[in-house]
């Protein structure tokens, strides 16, 4: 069946379960940014269940009943001995099992990186031809340079973290950093933007995330349920932001603080170099790494410059449009 304009246009089941994804976290948005696309799109309709030409789910919950079925799966970290060791086994065990069976009943699997894409092919062997690889965008009227009001959030210069605050996210090693900072007289805090994780240790993950740093007092800052315009403006205005994860399927706070104009730092982990590519530094994900490349961009101004330039040249391509095509050539091919 062909669609277009003058076609029927392709109807797509939205499994139920996709709408109670949790907003402002990185899964949450992803979906929310490829809907939107679709709903306008003038070959597509959306619908809730009943006659459809195909299903569209997350990997991450029971599949629906209705067939075909195109799954999206943001990785597979519980897969990996080292993420393992910090995950609590209960979620970890509830994910692969939910992800296994989604990814088991798909016709076609579509994942937000080629990082995630080898993961997922590795965990759940499968014809690597129905996994697909598309990039996650980025909302570039929100997410932009020149946003301010982010030094009054944060209360004077600071360093940016925005991820749920889990030891994979390794927020331990931004820290270090800080402190580093703190002794070589900057005055910068750590500002964390972040949501509990899901697993049963999220009250001791954050307390150990906003401990003082010792011998620096009030240099750890949390701020949580923000508006994304106010997630915007401190990105824009921070001196530095940092995701040293573990592993990311994407690493989405790192494109929307490279799209804000920030000097960027992530890990070399997971699809983070992926993504952030020459648009920002890219370290191993150990303390000494991490704060030494902090250290030289809030040191450095052509450096910081540089960086603010690299990010938003590179982030100018993602967008949710070019998302939500990608994932509607996996619909059409699956219908």
């Amino acid at each position: 069946m062909r669609f277009g304009l003058t076609h029927s246009r392709l109807r797509v089941a939205v499994a139920e379960e996709v709408g109670e994804l949790v907003p402002g976290t990185g899964h949450g948005t992803a979906w929310a940014g490829v809907l939107r696309e679709l709903r306008r799109h003038p070959e597509v309709r959306l619908v809730s269940g009943g006659r459809a030409d195909v299903w569209l789910a997350s990997g991450h919950a029971r599949p629906p009943d209705g067939r075909p079925l195109v799954v999206q799966v943001h990785e597979a970290s519980w897969a990996a001995a080292e993420l393992r060791r910090v995950l609590d086994p209960a979620f970890a065990a509830a994910m692969e099992e939910a992800t296994a069976a989604a990814v088991g009943a798909a016709a076609q699997v579509i994942t937000p990186s080629a990082a995630a894409r080898r993961q997922v092919l590795e965990a759940y062997p499968r014809p690597s031809g129905s996994v697909h690889a598309i990039h996650h965008g980025v909302d570039h009227e929100l997410f932009s340079p020149g946003r301010g009001g982010g030094r009054d959030l944060a209360g004077g210069p600071y360093v940016l973290f925005v991820g749920v605050i889990h030891p994979r996210k390794n927020v331990t090693a931004v820290r270090t950093a800080v402190a580093d900072l703190a002794r070589a007289g900057h005055p910068h805090r750590l500002v964390i933007v972040g949501n509990p994780a899901a697993d049963s240790e999220a009250r001791s993950y954050i307390r150990d995330a906003l401990a003082e740093l010792p011998g620096f007092p009030d240099r750890v800052r949390l701020l949580q349920r923000l508006p994304a315009s106010d997630v915007a403006a401190l990105m824009a205005s921070a001196d530095a932001f940092c995701l040293p994860s573990l592993f990311e399927g994407f690493g989405l706070p790192a494109l929307e603080a490279m799209a804000c104009g920030a000097p960027v730092v992530v890990s070399n982990r997971g699809a983070l170099p992926e993504v952030v590519a020459d648009g920002g530094l890219v370290v191993d994900p150990d303390p000494e790494a991490v704060s030494d490349a902090i250290l030289r961009v809030v040191g450095d101004r052509d450096l910081a410059n540089r960086l603010r330039a690299a990010g938003v040249a590179r982030a100018a391509p993602f967008s949710w449009t070019r998302t939500a095509a990608g994932w509607l050539d996996v619909l059409r091919s699956t219908a």
